[in-house]
């Protein structure tokens, strides 16, 4: 006999193969969610494409996801073991973990709140601040580290749900993928802005500064919300003026980046009306330029307490925002430290309901005779190239991971070898001619670091092949560490098929 409490919080069920539910051997937890014959996904959809690529013999662990009993949310945790006839699934209610697991963020939080305070403190509170130092350093450390961990299981949520929204499907499942894939955008966002403040106030963002076509800079953000701005009542304005220069030495992505919050912002809370995004000379010089950007909404505005807080870290101006809009209020507190970081000041003016208007102002140097510039140049792209019949080696110990990019290049009619670790990769390299390789850079046995170094040293028949970092590792230093490998780009996890597909395409147009 199981004991009552033990009963509550735990079912065991039996599959087959097809999801379709033979047994419900134990446990009575959200017993009223499963029905014998019905279908497993009817309760558990994010199951669905994962059960058929299980291995057998061999246990699976699935952590973090939700199920809905008698109208209310659990979170669980569930144990997979795949045999030759039948699936057993082992469900945990975890609830009251993930609601720790919650307080424990919070009080992560305040630890920000507290550090801010720290600062104003005099002479006398010395010590105390370089105690708070080196604890923001190891959380730091502590968010790198979780942001890989992370980034791994969300490229598998997100590859999937693309993967599953591209068949056939009723409409209540369409919606499920709907749903599971935006939660899966929006902690990618959470996690690339917590990654981003952590190294803002760790002193390790490195800004490049190379020679930049602001004009170019404008057409990648347009061409971007053209894809992805689905309101057809709102309409996207860029206007660019005459004055702009040519080049200018400064950092592309991180004014990208800048660009692209201010104007997800605006177009968030824009229900109907126009986002306008125009650039302007501010001042020029023989050798500097300051160029305005100004994001305009007709949304509904702020207040002026409002106004005072928005650049603030984990402000949400009403407090269902983070619900309705997702995020974590971080995006405007990194911009605004992104702007400051390049010598640079933003602003802004706003009436409630009257809508918000954003000034960025950075200055830049310039690098040459400027040239007047009127039309944005549409971007180039590689879809052209065809990839049918190309010979690609993956390596990556993540059976999921594999799943997915064997779905990918599949559909592009590649001829695909997926192997487990490093050691593997390099006894095929050694004897096979591949098109392209796509090394992940954790792997056991030998990391995909470890073999191109391994590559570097011997003869194979690879030697002008590009190689390709799979990897939820992406700041400055390590896209640098790749590229003096030997690698020939960086796919970061996780990973659009679009973008996937791009990164491949890529390395064909350079050889």
């Amino acid at each position: 006999m199981i004991p009552a409490k033990i009963d509550d919080v735990f079912i065991q069920l039996t599959t087959d193969f097809s999801g379709g539910i033979t047994n419900i051997d134990a446990g009575s937890f959200a017993k009223t969610a499963f029905t014998i014959q019905d279908s497993i996904y009817d309760s558990c959809p994010f199951l669905e494409g994962t059960l058929e690529a299980l291995p057998l013999n061999n246990p699976f662990l699935l952590e973090g996801m939700v199920i809905v009993s008698e109208g209310r949310e659990y979170n669980i945790d569930l144990e997979l073991f795949k045999e030759d006839a039948q699936i057993t699934i082992l469900i945990h209610n975890r609830s009251n973990v993930y609601k720790y697991v919650s307080e424990l963020n919070q009080n992560r939080n305040d630890i920000f709140f507290i550090k801010r305070e720290l600062a104003e403190k005099n002479i006398e509170l010395e010590k105390l601040r370089k105690l708070a130092d080196k604890a923001n350093e190891e959380k730091s450390r502590f968010l790198a580290m979780m942001s890989h961990e992370i980034r791994n299981p969300l490229n598998s949520i997100l590859g999937y749900s693309e993967m599953i929204s591209s068949e056939n499907l009723n409409k209540k499942v369409t919606e499920y993928i709907k749903n599971l894939s935006y939660s899966g955008k929006n902690l990618k966002v959470i996690v690339d802005d917590i990654l981003d403040l952590s190294r803002i106030e760790a002193g390790k963002l490195v800004l490049v500064n190379e020679e930049i076509s602001i004009v170019e800079t404008i057409q990648n953000c347009k061409n971007d919300f053209q894809h992805i701005h689905t309101n057809k009542n709102v309409e996207l304005v860029f206007l660019a003026s005459e004055k702009l220069p040519e080049i200018v030495l400064g950092d592309a992505v991180r004014i990208q980046q800048i660009l692209s919050n201010l104007i997800s912002n605006a177009i968030k809370f824009t229900n109907k009306g126009k986002v306008v995004i125009s650039l302007k000379v501010s001042f020029e010089t023989e050798s500097k330029v300051a160029i305005i950007f100004e994001v305009t909404d007709s949304g509904r505005g702020m207040s002026e307490s409002q106004r005072l807080k928005i650049f603030e870290e984990y402000q949400q101006n009403e407090l269902n925002d983070h619900r309705v809009y997702g995020g974590a209020g971080l995006g405007l507190a990194i911009v605004k430290r992104l702007v400051e970081a390049m010598n640079g000041n933003i602003s802004v003016k706003s009436e409630l309901n009257k809508g918000a208007s954003f000034f960025v102002e950075i200055p830049f140097e310039k690098k040459s005779k400027l040239k007047k510039q009127v039309i944005i140049p549409e971007k180039g792209n590689n879809k052209n190239i065809d990839l049918e019949g190309k010979n690609i080696l993956v390596a990556d110990d993540d059976l999921m991971n594999q799943t997915i990019v064997a779905h990918i290049l599949k559909k592009e009619k590649v001829n695909v070898t997926i192997v487990n670790d490093g050691l593997e990769a390099l006894s095929k390299i050694e004897n096979e001619v591949f098109d392209v390789v796509l090394l992940d850079i954790n792997m056991p046995n030998m990391t995909g670091e470890e073999l191109m170094k391994k590559k570097a040293t011997t003869t194979n028949v690879n030697s002008r092949t590009p190689f390709l970092a799979l990897t939820a590792n992406t700041s400055t230093e390590d896209i640098e560490r790749y590229s003096i490998l030997g690698f020939s780009g960086v796919i970061s996890k996780p990973y659009t098929i679009v973008d996937f597909i791009a990164k491949i395409r890529n390395v064909f147009i350079h050889q």
